[in-house]
């Protein structure tokens, strides 16, 4: 694929060739996108992106809505469901970062459903479709009590350290900052789009002779859910109320440096963030090919251990996928197999509780 052409309406426009092999591609380590590697009981850090970096997520008011509710739904229940812990989040024009415990190693479909939800109500507000969400987003095992308080402050502080806005408190977009342990918030089903009931297919003559307009309006999210913002389970000294002041003490702290290392440079400002359509993209192109890290660790051990987790799973993980291949269904698959798990229900051994023990 080469290079993005860009034209002055700031849209990309991609020029594709296909180049025929001589012989069919065998299976090597380039042949396919490096498995993940995800285990139950873990913090993690989630950055998921829009397509092609488009600001498909400006914190306007019909997008917070969709947005709040929407994490609202799919976040309570999978915490009821599967004891999901969401610790904090932030969403920007561009992206979205969460920092969250999977108990049962279930992250993948948490994002799956909710990126699926907060698609399809933004692309019928718009009137549009298509993707909406870049694929591969990125997630990070976090090891550490002083990493996973790092994150935490980090993730709060992003739209303060991409230029946006100099504190945290002036971002418009919805994030966990205000949010108190423990406290529900009750969050109410936005009556727009798709959740509306006034569904204008269902008066077409097409829609009632193909059946479609008796589904109309029959949406399957609930009136109401309950958002909620869980404790880290870090610095258990700490009460709730002195581990959250120490969190917004360490934003502060963090502003502060990045106000710094600015050096007087202006910030784009919230008015002109607001302006921005939903349709831009960048006009610099994104890095490929860069690293993408799947561990962040406190310690030089922990990040060793971790290191020959991840080396030991792709060599087990690739005779295993093989062996599938061959025709083998008794095959199983190391600890922490994620897609073969979830779209072919394989067999996979147990978590090597040896090694994350010692990370």
């Amino acid at each position: 694929m080469k290079e993005p052409v860009w034209e002055k309406r700031k849209e990309p426009v991609w020029e594709t060739c296909f180049v025929q092999q001589a012989g069919a591609t065998v299976d090597s380590s380039c042949a396919m996108s490096s498995p993940r590697n995800l285990y139950p009981d873990t913090t993690l850090y989630i950055t998921v992106r829009c397509v092609h970096r488009s600001y498909r997520l400006v914190p306007k008011k019909r997008v917070n809505r969709v947005v709040r509710f929407a994490f609202a739904a799919v976040s309570s229940r999978y915490r009821e469901k599967f004891g999901m812990e969401f610790y904090e989040f932030v969403f920007l024009s561009t992206h979205y970062h969460i920092v969250l415990f999977d108990r049962f190693g279930h992250v993948s479909d948490f994002l799956k459903d909710f990126n699926a939800v907060v698609a399809r109500e933004l692309n019928a507000i718009r009137g549009t479709g298509g993707k909406f969400f870049a694929d591969g987003p990125g997630i990070q095992t976090v090891l550490g009590e002083e990493k996973v308080f790092e994150h935490c402050i980090y993730t709060l502080a992003n739209a303060v350290a991409a230029g946006i806005v100099h504190k945290t408190a002036h971002w418009k977009g919805f994030n966990s900052l205000r949010m108190p342990y423990g406290k529900q918030y009750v969050i109410s089903k936005p009556s727009i789009g798709i959740w509306s009931k006034k569904q204008r297919h269902k008066h077409r003559r097409s829609s009632q002779r193909s059946g479609r307009a008796a589904f109309a309006s029959r949406s399957k999210m609930p009136d109401a859910a309950v958002l909620m913002l869980d404790r880290p389970k870090i610095m258990l000294e700490l009460s709730d109320e002195e581990l959250r002041a120490k969190i917004r003490e360490g934003l502060q702290k963090r502003e502060a440096r990045i106000r710094q290392e600015r050096a007087g440079k202006p910030v784009l400002g919230m008015k002109a963030a607001l302006k921005i359509g939903w349709r831009t993209v960048p006009m610099q192109g994104e890095e490929m090919f860069g690293r993408q890290p799947t561990f962040s660790t406190e310690t030089r051990e922990q990040r060793t251990a971790m290191k020959r987790l991840r080396r030991r799973f792709l060599v087990d993980y690739r005779l295993a996928l093989a062996r599938w291949n061959a025709g083998e269904r008794d095959v199983v698959f190391p600890a922490g197999t994620v897609r073969m798990r979830l779209r072919h229900k394989v067999m996979t051994e147990p978590v090597p509780l040896d090694l994350l023990l010692a990370a």
